[in-house]
């Protein structure tokens, strides 16, 4: 008997857990660790993961709008550059800022609007501001141009991506984002192109693999029904 409502309770507790009322949100905030990977006239580290890291932070809002779209803003601000030996790399530090829509999947068309998981697409437009990072000891190198990236004007960019968002509970969601950001500029390398025999075509461009936690700043009174799916 003991164990019957032993399984009874624990049936209980699984059904509730997984038809828990899980608040709509309606601006979120999320802070989140970000490894940034340029695609220039240096070489490109697009997904790949055994060379140098260049590791950001960001900060990020999500506003809600309907069923299938969020309006978000994202600003990021960390180390930016490429290393191919010690003599040809170059180095700084990089903030953009962006705003963004989100196209959602589980809209109720595609996946259910109850799913803790909801899947998006991304597409923005920002700008991104560099500078030289002073932490760097530049006199190390052999290099006849010091290794450092040139300031300049901010770059115009134009974000695009795909992420996916797991709720947690009423208050948290973890997200984690890829987005790959096409700029107006070919310069903050050096503009090695006249140099390297096979430099990239167009504009220097990065990828951001973004992991963030966000926490539920104000909520709608709808709520839905998230489940496990």
């Amino acid at each position: 008997m003991v164990k019957k409502y032993i399984f009874l309770a624990g049936l209980f507790t699984t059904v509730s857990i997984a038809s828990a009322q899980i608040v709509q949100k309606d601006l979120t905030v999320g802070l989140g660790f970000v490894k940034s990977e340029y695609n220039g006239d240096y070489g490109n580290g697009v997904f790949k993961f055994n060379g140098s890291w260049y590791p950001e932070f960001s900060l990020s809002l999500n506003k809600y709008i309907s069923p299938t779209f969020d309006l978000g803003f994202q600003s990021s601000y960390g180390n930016y550059g490429y290393h191919v030996t010690n003599i040809e790399y170059f180095a700084g530090l990089k903030f953009d800022a962006s705003v963004y829509l989100h196209y959602k999947f589980n809209n109720g068309s595609l996946l259910s609007e109850d799913s803790r998981f909801s899947p998006f697409l991304s597409l923005g437009a920002g700008l991104a501001a560099y500078s030289i990072n002073s932490a760097i000891d530049f006199s190390k190198t052999n290099s006849s141009l010091a290794p450092t990236i040139i300031v300049g004007k901010p770059d115009f960019i134009i974000p695009f991506g795909a992420g996916v968002t797991y709720q947690l509970n009423n208050s948290f969601s973890i997200q984690y984002q890829y987005l790959y950001n096409i700029t107006s500029s070919d310069v903050h390398d050096q503009d090695r192109g006249s140099i390297f025999p096979n430099p990239k075509s167009g504009n220097d461009a990065y990828g951001q693999h973004i992991l963030s936690i966000f926490f539920t700043i104000s909520t709608l009174n709808k709520k839905c029904r998230c489940d496990t799916n």
